[in-house]
């Protein structure tokens, strides 16, 4: 696997700075997202279409897809031009918190950007797990852009589902 630096915690502690940093983002989004609602004239109907705007305005987008196989979750999330030493990877048992970040300086460059389609310098992703995992076992690899994160199911999640017996009373007891 790569260099990606993961934070394992196995409890909901929430004193790790990326949980400050994801919840001011947060705020940010909202009063974004409030922002473009107001821009509307404050008409009903497109609050959704405002809050994923302002989440890719202020996140950076990364598109990603979560798989279930062999007691685990896959997890892939695109991160092209990143470095594995740009890559942080937050995991709880029930979530995933991807944060990237180019740390690129200007060297004298004279040409000027007049538009660019190559992404945001910056992705702040969360995703929510539909079950707990082992935040411990979790392993990421940056490979040709895409983040590569295999999270095992907790013991718990992994259970089978029991079949309980429902048993019928075949007489109706009247005035019992």
């Amino acid at each position: 696997m790569s260099d990606v630096e993961i934070t394992r915690l196995n409890g909901d502690e929430r004193t790790l700075p990326v949980f400050a940093e994801l919840e001011k983002r947060l705020d940010a989004v909202r009063e974004r997202a409030f922002s473009l609602f107001a821009g509307r004239g404050r008409r009903a109907g497109s609050d959704l279409e405002d809050w994923v705007k302002a989440e890719r305005e202020l996140f950076g987008w990364s598109p990603g897809e979560l798989k279930e196989r062999d007691g685990e979750y896959e997890m892939d999330v695109t991160l092209p031009g990143f470095k594995a030493a740009e890559v942080e990877l937050t995991a709880t048992p029930s979530e995933l918190i991807v944060h990237a970040q180019t740390k690129s300086e200007t060297k004298g460059e004279t040409d000027r950007v007049i538009w660019s389609e190559f992404g945001s310098s910056e992705v702040f992703r969360r995703f929510t797990l539909p079950t707990p995992v082992q935040s411990e076992r979790i392993a990421a690899e940056l490979k040709n852009g895409v983040l590569k994160v295999h999270a095992p199911k907790s013991v718990a999640a992994k259970r089978e589902s029991t079949k309980i017996p429902v048993t019928t009373t075949t007489e109706a007891r009247i005035g019992a």
